[in-house]
């Protein structure tokens, strides 16, 4: 299965509060007519985080966060030519003035719970300038993932690993300081119980790990909304 990572920033002229509406009351519920559609959530940006030990990633403010899953890129392109997927696509059009847009395979390494949380943290990684892409892979999922599992209060933690950037003919790309290697999600209970993990020994270990390899990420608190739920598989 892939999963694709799209985000979205709004026309100019349109409002953050126009833009979510319609996204989220007109453009969402059509993903039900899309074939093929094995998965599809939808998060909004609450705030943007940082952090002191790891550069920033130059990346433009965008508005909102979708991810759909397909079987594999044949569904996905099977989906997107078919006229419900043409009806979706063109009504993403009316609403995104820019996208940046990622076919990725997605690892669980952390399961969710039955009752999945409403707050994740998305982060866009870049690797370290003197790292090979074999090197950065190795210090990220064979290491550094592994020791997610020892962090009190993470409730849920996957890593995907890009395939592709797509783009739309429609919809120009906006800034961004690529390339880039992979993205993040990591679920937690609540604000509080993210900075409780962040002061834990475990907490403090994986960050000053992913310090070593990350050279620039770009973190964001989401609030996430799961229209067409997907099965987890943990690695």
């Amino acid at each position: 299965m892939i999963k694709s990572i799209s985000f979205l920033q709004r026309k100019p002229g349109l409002s953050r509060e126009d833009f979510v509406r319609h996204w989220l009351d007109v453009h969402v519920p059509m993903c039900h007519a899309v074939p093929g559609l094995r998965g599809y959530a939808v998060s909004t940006v609450v705030e943007q985080q940082s952090r002191p030990d790891v550069p920033g990633l130059a990346m433009g403010d965008f508005d909102g966060v979708a991810q759909v899953w397909f079987d594999d890129l044949a569904a996905r392109a099977h989906a997107a030519a078919s006229a419900e997927g043409k009806r979706w696509h063109a009504d993403g059009g009316t609403i995104i003035g820019g996208i940046r847009m990622f076919v990725t395979n997605e690892r669980f390494v952390v399961p969710l719970p039955a009752k999945r949380p409403t707050f994740k943290t998305l982060s866009v990684i870049k690797r370290k300038p003197e790292l090979s892409a074999e090197e950065f892979h190795h210090e990220w999922a064979v290491v550094h993932a592994p020791m997610a599992r020892a962090v009190p209060g993470l409730r849920g933690f996957t890593l995907s690993e890009i395939v592709e950037e797509q783009f739309r003919a429609d919809i120009p790309p906006f800034q961004l300081d690529g390339p880039l290697d992979g993205f993040t999600e990591s679920w937690w209970d609540s604000p509080a119980s993210r900075a409780q993990m962040i002061a834990s020994a475990e907490g403090t270990a994986w960050f000053a790990h992913g310090s070593t390899f990350i050279g620039e990420i770009r973190s964001m608190l989401l609030e996430e909304r799961v229209i067409v739920p997907v099965q987890a598989v943990a690695a």
